[in-house]
C-alpha cells in the first residue's frame, strides 16, 4: 500500500491519520531557555494541534479529545517547570497515555551559558523566581527534570541555536 503524503493547506501541512489510527502526541519538555517554545511553534506549523504549559492533570483528558476527535490527526504540548508540584505526577500520567495515543517525548536543553544568555537577553525571570540567580536556578531545574529526563524518547541540545 503506498505511503500517504502530507498535503499543504494553506499555511499547515494536513498530516495522515497514523495506522494505528490513534493520534500521535508529541510532548515537549525540558529546560527553560532551551527552546521549547520554538520546537512547538514548528509542530503547530507541520499541523499539529499545539497547546503550551498545559497542567498535568489535564493531559489525560487532552489525549481523550484528541483521540475522540478525527480531525486531530497530531498534537503537541509542553510541559515544563512552570508546572511546579504537579510536575511529579507527570511520569506517571505519561505513561497512563501511551495506552490511548501514540506518545513521544521529547527533552531539549542547554548548556548553562547559553541558557543564561538567553534569559540576560530577553531580561526575563527564570520560572524559579528571582530570589536565588539564574544559574542556580537552571542546577535546581536540571536536578527537578532529571526524571523526565530519563523518560525521553530522545534528548537535545540546543546551545549553538537562538
Amino acid at each position: 500500500m503506498p505511503r500517504e503524503i502530507p498535503r499543504k493547506t494553506s499555511s499547515a501541512v494536513v498530516r495522515p491519520k497514523p495506522a494505528s489510527g490513534k493520534p500521535d502526541l508529541v510532548v515537549i519538555t525540558g529546560l527553560s531557555g532551551s527552546g521549547k517554545g520554538s520546537v512547538l511553534r514548528a509542530l503547530e506549523d507541520l499541523g499539529f494541534y499545539s497547546v503550551d504549559n498545559l497542567p498535568v492533570e489535564l493531559i489525560p483528558k487532552f489525549a481523550e479529545l484528541a483521540l475522540d476527535n478525527p480531525s486531530i490527526r497530531a498534537a503537541a504540548l509542553v510541559v515544563d517547570i512552570r508546572e511546579g508540584e504537579g510536575l511529579k505526577r507527570f511520569p506517571k500520567v505519561f505513561s497512563g497515555i501511551r495506552k490511548s495515543v501514540n506518545a513521544r517525548l521529547i527533552f531539549l536543553e542547554a548548556d548553562n551559558e547559553a541558557i543564561v544568555r538567553r534569559f540576560s537577553e530577553t531580561r526575563r525571570p527564570h520560572p524559579l523566581g528571582t530570589n536565588k540567580s539564574i544559574t542556580r536556578s537552571i542546577l535546581s531545574e536540571r536536578a527537578q527534570l532529571a526524571p523526565i529526563r530519563a523518560m525521553a524518547a530522545s534528548s537535545s541540545m540546543r546551545s549553538g541555536l537562538v
